[in-house]
């Protein structure tokens, strides 16, 4: 069926007309693996490719799934295919049908990952949602924006987020067509057990065509409401390009890759296409808090680690570790935000390889990877240096991307060396924003697609990240000072330095222990960098977090500094 002849009930949702104005306008390189064509990027077919290519290989969650509590929680490639066809059975006889929206508000775990596939598999159009939000905006729970811009979308849940997400009866009946509940209807009318729906016949495949939507994912939300960002498999296809190809430090079959990512995030898709291509073994963990992470470490000892920048640093205690949990792995990996200089040194240390390296990807998720920079030992030696080497971000994969800086008024290039907004032209850009298109117009300037940050792209062609635009601080950087301040002060677990419009930049500080910093302590450490205002300490819970784990800085400036504006304009967020 196609969303340019009939739909398959009543009118055709309102996204297929976004996804209309943008159909043909993203490219595509064509590449092959070993001589054999890789996996179109249809995440409808992924696990059963990856059944195909290497049935006995083993994906090690660190928890049953939540659709299959009394499974197992390590299953083989074919296993999971086949959980993957359980579940488009039971979705099928939900009720989901061609183009319909399928929202995934659940604990997070791999099995999110499941559901989405089992989703498009039946062709329809999996949306997994975070749900963990800022608060009510103008007195609506963000949860509710998000479904509403789905168009009554089906929904699987839990308990959990009924409750969190504040999803009573009349809110399900407003806002979902049906929502079916994983641990039990609780005897609520408008719920559907999951239970209940077992049992059902195998569902006929119906793959979305290539350049169709066939993945909503949601951006972070550090500035407001998340924005709904639409992918199709060639635009999927675009972001894992790099990731799929078998470079000499990249992975292969012989490696085992530790994986911490929210995975209702866009990462997720272009790491589940690589699992298919390459045949990895993997651990999914869901919680970065969680024992089961030390445990899962110490029992499968992994090659390559992968997770977000903040949940690498709420791990450095552990990589002090003296079990050596990291000292088998070789390759590190980040994305979608700038890491620490003190993180990358302290589980480049906790490597026993001789070479490890670590991989900084900066990302987003309406475009996939940016700029790659490696870091080695030597790389990251020298402690609270001006300006961070974090800050470089490397330069876009040669014959797949390429930045360039622009006036933040006038959109045209600035000079190598001037600081402008970021803007990048690559195979992948999203489709849509659902619900926001001309939020999504705003960013695009032909085949270029404006990131919203600042940075100076050097003589080499290598960026330099200056900050969000919203975030900017004047004459000044606050990714830098941050860093810098990090690396002098170990006993800091977060600091974030927030603008304030004619008034001082406010550092905001955690420290292990819920110890305060010594004055004098804090004054040696900052007696290079321009002057701030008097620091505030709070709990390191306190940082109000994305579902990415990355400090919500709008958030936590409204709260601590109510009367201060930004400098940034947030156009471009």
């Amino acid at each position: 069926m196609s969303p340019h002849t009939t739909a398959q009930q009543g009118e055709l949702p309102r996204f297929l007309t976004e996804y209309a104005a943008t159909r043909g306008a993203h490219r595509i390189l064509p590449r092959f693996l070993g001589g054999r064509p890789l996996a179109t990027g249809r995440i409808g077919e992924v696990w059963h490719v990856a059944a195909e290519r290497n049935p006995a290989q083993l994906l090690i969650a660190d928890r049953p799934p939540d659709i299959d509590p009394g499974g197992a929680s390590a299953r083989t490639f074919a296993q999971w295919a086949s959980l993957v066809d359980e579940t488009a059975a039971w979705l099928h006889q939900l009720g989901v049908r061609e183009w319909d929206r399928v929202a995934v508000l659940k604990a997070n775990h791999f099995d999110l990952l499941v559901i989405a596939s089992a989703a498009a598999r039946i062709g329809a159009v999996p949306a997994p949602l975070s749900g963990v939000y800022g608060p009510p905006v103008g007195g609506t729970p963000v949860s509710h924006i998000l479904l509403r811009r789905l168009e009554r979308p089906f929904l699987v849940t839990d308990r959990a987020h009924l409750d969190s997400c504040a999803l009573d009866p009349a809110a399900v009946a407003r806002l979902t067509r049906r929502t079916v509940c994983v641990d039990g209807a609780d005897g609520r009318p408008d719920l559907v057990d999951l239970a209940t729906l077992r049992g059902g016949a195998t569902a006929a495949t119906r793959l979305r065509a290539p350049d169709e939507p066939m993945w909503v994912t949601h951006t972070s939300g550090t500035t407001g409401v998340p924005k709904l960002v639409m992918h199709s498999a060639t635009s999927a296809h675009g972001m894992d390009l790099v990731e799929a190809e078998r470079w000499p430090l990249w992975m292969n079959r012989r490696d085992t890759w530790a994986f911490c990512d929210p995975f209702w995030h866009e990462r997720v898709m272009a790491n589940q296409l690589t699992v298919a291509t390459i045949g990895l073994r993997m651990i999914m963990l869901s919680d970065a808090t969680s024992p089961a992470v030390r445990q899962l470490l110490a029992e499968h000892r992994p090659t390559v680690v992968e997770a977000m920048p903040n949940m690498f640093l709420a791990w450095e205690e552990m990589a002090r570790d003296p079990a050596r949990l990291f000292g088998n792995v070789r390759l590190f990996l980040n994305s979608f935000d700038a890491i620490h200089t003190r993180t990358i040194r302290a589980f480049l240390d906790a490597s026993d390889r001789r070479v490890p390296l670590w991989i900084q990807a900066w990302s987003q998720s309406e475009c996939g990877p940016i700029a790659l920079r490696p870091y080695a030992r030597r790389s990251v030696r020298r402690r609270g240096k001006r300006p961070p080497v974090n800050q470089d971000l490397g330069r876009p994969i040669p014959a797949y991307g390429k930045i360039r800086a622009v006036d933040p008024d006038t959109g045209r290039p600035v000079p190598r060396g001037k600081v402008g907004l970021i803007e990048f032209s690559q195979p992948g850009r999203c489709l849509a924003y659902i619900g926001e298109q001309d939020r999504h117009a705003r960013k695009c300037h032909g085949e270029w697609w404006n990131t919203g940050d600042l940075g100076v792209i050097n003589r080499f062609g290598a960026v330099r990240l200056i900050d969000r635009e919203i975030d900017r601080i004047a004459g000044g950087s606050a990714i830098e000072w941050e860093d810098v301040l990090l690396d002098r002060l170990p006993q800091l677990t977060e600091i974030v330095i927030l603008p304030a419009a004619q008034e001082l930049p406010v550092p905001v500080y955690s420290t292990s222990g819920d110890v305060p910093l010594d004055p004098g302590t804090w004054q040696r450490a900052v007696r290079d960098l321009p002057e701030l205002a008097a620091p505030v300490r709070i709990r390191w819970d306190e940082f109000p977090r994305t579902g990415t784990w990355k400090i919500a800085r709008v958030r936590l400036r409204e709260r601590l500094l109510p009367d201060a504006r930004p400098l940034g304009t947030g156009r471009w967020t």
